[in-house]
């Protein structure tokens, strides 16, 4: 097995003991290895921390001595794009920026999550008069390009 099978076996196993925190994404180039995670609620650097400690000390383990890796455990970034249907129930209430798959672009407050179809409100026009009111938009998950929560430093 791989170096890059072995430490996705283990992420795997050690995220048994953290079920509120999943992979979103595993990179692995070379010697370097990473692993993007989130979580149900916010994720904070102690279950980050956690995870990595947990991940070294078991590669450390199986993986011979003479093998030259490196392994960083992150979070997506605030502007990282959301990639999964589970990083979304955190956010209600918040405005996104939606790229559908026909490339249609929306920008509207996530309302709710109704199994996999997204719930947004959002103005038809860019630059809406204030006599006009917000529709609301649900989207299946699966028709979304891409997601980006719009940061509001208000």
């Amino acid at each position: 097995m791989s170096v890059s099978q072995t430490l996705n076996e283990i992420l795997k196993s050690v995220l048994l003991e953290h079920p509120n925190v999943f992979l979103v994404e595993a990179n692995h180039h070379q010697q370097a290895h990473e692993f993007i995670l989130d979580g149900d609620l916010p994720l904070g650097i102690g279950a980050i921390s956690a995870v990595s400690r947990s991940l070294n000390h078991f590669a450390e383990e199986q993986l011979p001595a003479e093998e030259i890796y490196t392994i960083d455990v992150c979070s997506p970034g605030a502007d990282s794009p959301l990639k999964m249907l589970r990083q979304f129930p955190k956010h209600i209430g918040r405005e996104f920026e939606i790229i559908l798959a026909d490339d249609t672009t929306i920008k509207g407050h996530l309302t709710a999550i109704n199994n996999e179809d997204l719930t947004f409100d959002y103005f038809k026009s860019a630059k809406p008069k204030k006599s006009e009111l917000k529709e609301s938009i649900s989207i299946p998950f699966n028709q979304i390009k891409k997601a980006t929560i719009i940061l509001s430093f208000k």
